[in-house]
């Protein structure tokens, strides 16, 4: 089983005004151990294709597999559709020509109508005609599609104050199948759905998702709403009850990590990154013993 880093976690830097460059971090990331990461390419910019040209140097000069990487998403942001439509075109292109694996997608841009409930049957199909085109193009260059779980503001709650649509499970369910297509499949983002499903019933949402699993997010928290991204154990998950229900699947992909949010000091991140691959090599190995 690869394990997988998500190659930006590394860019920032407790010093004010200073970036990790990609070649930096790719390097972090080779020296710990990783063979393979998760790096996306900002696809709102012009220089798309520029940005494709820089990963793929700098992967190739370390060694690494790119393996993963995420399309924008425009929930928060509500930029215009056309510009974002663009935006998810450029990243399927990208995605295609880097050869990745798998495109992560979250399943979630949709908004009811002003004074109107959240209505889920509208926002499958909203949703479907969105990334349908982006990911028509993503599949037909060989590569995957991961919708994303996603949480929402808490459980169970009322169609009135419902905000994601994919934070059910089986509306994640549904759009996957809409589309048909063994190319499409999810995207298990352990945090999120520690926040949309429970500590308790996550490994059961798990089995239920089932084979359309085709990557993964790797990340704890404690729950209580908050999607801190923390690595494995450093949370409240059941890790080793989850490896299983992943192995149950019939998972054949990747570890991802997601953790984010953190600038540690220049002296701690060599040590930091290794610690990080350790922590997947003990969770691969506890989905190969289950």
């Amino acid at each position: 089983m690869k394990i997988s880093m998500n190659v930006w976690y590394f860019n920032g830097s407790r010093t004010p005004g200073k970036r990790r460059s990609l070649e930096e971090t790719m390097k972090l990331c080779a020296d710990a151990g990783f063979k393979a990461v998760d790096c996306a390419i900002d696809a709102w910019r012009d220089d798309w294709e520029a940005q494709v040209d820089a990963t793929m140097n700098a992967a190739a000069k370390y060694g690494i597999e790119l393996d993963q990487s995420h399309a924008p998403f425009n929930f928060y942001s509500k930029l215009p559709r056309e510009v974002f439509l663009k935006a998810l075109g450029n990243s399927a292109r990208a995605a295609v020509k880097m050869g990745i694996k798998t495109l992560v997608f979250h399943a979630d841009e949709y908004h009811p109508p002003k004074g109107g409930l959240f209505d889920p049957k509208a926002a499958l199909e909203e949703i479907y005609d969105c990334l349908a085109p982006s990911i028509e193009l993503l599949t037909a260059g060989g590569v995957k599609a991961g919708l994303e779980t996603v949480f929402d503001r808490g459980r169970d709650l009322p169609l009135d104050q419902r905000t994601h649509f994919c934070a059910d499970i089986n509306e994640l369910i549904a759009i996957i199948d809409r589309f048909n297509d063994p190319m499409v499949g999810c995207c298990w983002d352990f945090g999120h759905a520690r926040l949309a499903f429970g500590r308790d019933k996550h490994a059961e949402m798990i089995k239920k998702m089932g084979s359309r699993i085709n990557c993964t997010h790797v990340q704890d928290n404690r729950g209580g709403g908050l999607d801190i991204h923390l690595p494995p154990f450093f949370g409240d998950m059941n890790w080793e009850e989850l490896m299983a229900a992943l192995k149950s699947t019939g998972y054949s992909g990747s570890l991802t990590f997601e953790v984010i949010y953190s600038c540690l000091p220049d002296a701690l991140i060599e040590d930091h990154a290794r610690q990080l691959y350790r922590i997947g090599e003990v969770l691969a190995d506890a989905f190969e013993r289950s």
